[in-house]
């Protein structure tokens, strides 16, 4: 049994960073890089490269806890909420995001991300790495998510709607 191959996709503004996306993944060894876009009640994905394309495809959308106590944020929530990076080591031995969406649906309970902003300074999105193994990122490998994430705001501040 052979497996399917993954697909990079991105919005239509995105499309220059296909390529960058891909290099991201290999490097840091990932199973899934994506750009994602904040809406009021969801993070949509706006980008994604990886094995887990899969699971995360262009326009696909996480519902977000809100205010709703009884559910486990989103990762890019938090983000989005906070303006600060994330990383969760294990998400199944976190008590935050224990049972979170991607851990739970797809078995992807490692996070690194970071905030994309527009040119006003506001959090829009996210740029992030999940993984299927409890893992660390050396500081290259966060230099690298960086770089993406700057890449994207580049983007984001000549095409106000290249995350849509």
């Amino acid at each position: 049994m052979t497996s399917e191959p993954h697909r990079t996709d991105t919005t239509s503004g995105l499309s220059s960073l296909s390529p960058r996306l891909e290099k991201v993944a290999d490097l840091l060894g990932v199973k899934s890089v994506l750009v994602m876009r904040s809406e009021p009640d969801s993070m949509v994905v706006a980008a994604t490269a990886g094995e887990a394309t899969k699971h995360y495809t262009v326009g696909a959308a996480g519902k977000k806890a809100g205010d709703n106590g009884t559910r486990v944020p989103l990762y890019c929530e938090r983000i989005v909420d906070t303006d600060d990076d994330l990383f969760v080591r294990d998400s199944r031995q976190d008590p935050t995001f224990a049972g979170n969406e991607d851990e739970v649906e797809f078995g992807l309970h490692n996070y690194l991300g970071l905030a994309v902003h527009d040119p006003a300074g506001r959090v829009v999105g996210t740029v992030c790495v999940l993984d299927d193994s409890a893992r660390e990122y050396s500081d290259e490998q966060r230099a690298e998510l960086a770089e993406l994430r700057a890449e994207v705001e580049t983007i984001v501040r000549r095409d106000d709607t290249a995350l849509s």
